[in-house]
């Protein structure tokens, strides 16, 4: 018979309950951290695709009320031909009031605003597979 001339302990021991439900806790902390910094990267990147962009809009708005001041102009003055100048610019100041609010209502209708839609899909995606491996059925 023969015996080992050297008792070792096993390379890898079972972690006890404490530990196991610590690490779980640990997982849990860090997936949900992860969940919270998805959305913010998601916008961060979404504005920042989107500055360079945003500046040129900004300069030819800065254009487009140059124009409108000078063809405002020229409609008061055009009208101001046949009416006196008073009348002629409260009838332009009543159109531009009146188109304003129109095309402000029409895109005012027209704004689609959306949350982070990747946040939104990975969200559901892990509830879907939390259901699933909770539950032990499919979860639609």
């Amino acid at each position: 018979m023969r015996v080992p001339a050297v008792q070792s302990r096993p390379v890898y021991e079972r972690p006890g309950y404490r530990t196991l439900l610590g690490r779980i806790r640990e997982n849990v902390r860090t997936y949900i951290r992860k969940q919270l910094e998805l959305p913010r990267q998601e916008i961060a990147e979404i504005v920042r695709a989107n500055v360079a962009a945003a500046k040129w809009f900004g300069v030819a708005l800065t254009f487009v009320f140059a124009f409108l001041i000078a063809l405002v102009v020229l409609i008061i003055a055009l009208i101001a031909l046949v009416l006196p100048l008073w009348a002629s610019a409260l009838i332009v100041l009543v159109l531009m009031a009146l188109g304003a609010g129109i095309t402000g209502f029409v895109g005012y209708k027209r704004l689609d605003l959306r949350g982070p839609t990747r946040t939104i899909k990975s969200v559901k995606e892990t509830i879907r597979w939390a259901k699933q491996r909770l539950l032990g059925r499919s979860a639609s």
